[in-house]
């Protein structure tokens, strides 16, 4: 029975039918009652419809239960929807600032008691500027490449390490198919909680990434040349997270839905990368909303 639920969980959300997928996913947590992924997919279902009483009280239900799970930083990130949604939630409020200081109590005590040094990582992975590809060599290993506009008076072309892994051909594919877009100084290139899939890549420019919490704007990262943005949504479904805002004249490279599936499909490593780079993204957030809000 429930994987017939899921079954036309998934077809009903292809077909965009909304008021099935609701229907499966409130039988299935009623199977299945303590499960928080349910209810987080219901809660953005109902957000999607715009339930918003409907979308709060299922992403309540998901926190509570990811905070019985210690699951903190998942429970805090719930909880960051539900005040968006409604900033003077004062369960929400107060759960958050609970879970924050717990956060940074385990954090000290983790850090006080630690035997062994933490093993180090390689950050270079994940963050930064990845492989460099000059355009006449990537002309010829991709053959027939287009002058088009994303190349236009670039020397140097970023590939971040998310997308490195790939052959030049598909990055070229990738590069080519994406949409150019500019952006003026202040421009706001994709609002919190807006629904979208795309994921963004810098050409040229600078972006700060801000998110509003407890009635505070929390800048959370500087972004430049070589840099993504734009994958939770693309991995979760899930509406935008944080706003991305040019900080002086900015051009990026909108990569859209259709266009990564079928590039994760034939590079899945690049995928796997995309999931890492997600976490550890997630968790540098944390960190720095923690910091903003205990002063």
């Amino acid at each position: 029975m429930s994987k017939q639920l899921w079954e036309m969980y998934y077809y009903s959300v292809k077909d965009e039918d909304w008021s099935r997928a609701k229907n499966s996913l409130n039988e299935l947590s009623s199977a299945d009652p303590k499960n928080p992924q349910i209810l987080l997919k219901l809660g953005d279902i109902c957000q999607r419809t715009g339930d918003m009483a409907g979308a709060i009280d299922a992403y309540r239900r998901s926190a509570a239960i990811l905070e019985e799970q210690r699951l903190i930083q998942k429970a805090l990130g719930l909880y960051k929807i539900i005040l968006r949604l409604d900033p003077g939630n004062e369960e929400a409020t107060g759960s958050t600032k609970r879970l924050i200081v717990e956060m940074d109590t385990v954090r000290m005590q983790e850090s006080v008691s630690a035997a062994a040094p933490a093993e180090e990582k390689n950050e270079d992975i994940f963050f930064g500027l990845g492989r460099e590809y000059d355009k006449e060599t990537m002309e010829g290993e991709a053959q027939a490449v287009s002058k088009a506009d994303w190349v236009e008076n670039q020397d140097t072309i970023h590939i971040p390490p998310v997308f490195d892994s790939m052959p030049p051909d598909e990055i070229m594919h990738l590069l080519e198919t994406s949409v150019p877009q500019r952006y003026t100084q202040g421009a706001v290139i994709i609002s919190e909680g807006d629904m979208g899939n795309s994921i963004y890549l810098i050409q040229s420019g600078k972006a700060k990434v801000v998110t509003r919490l407890l009635g505070e704007d929390i800048e959370l990262a500087s972004l430049s040349s070589g840099d993504v943005f734009g994958e939770v949504a693309f991995l979760t479904g899930r509406p935008r997270t944080a706003s991305i805002v040019a900080v002086d004249k900015t051009r990026v490279f909108e990569f859209k839905k259709f266009i990564l599936e079928d590039i994760f499909e034939k590079n899945p490593e690049a995928l796997q990368k995309l999931h890492v780079f997600y976490h550890c993204r997630l968790d540098d957030t944390m960190k720095k909303i923690r910091s903003a809000i205990i002063k």
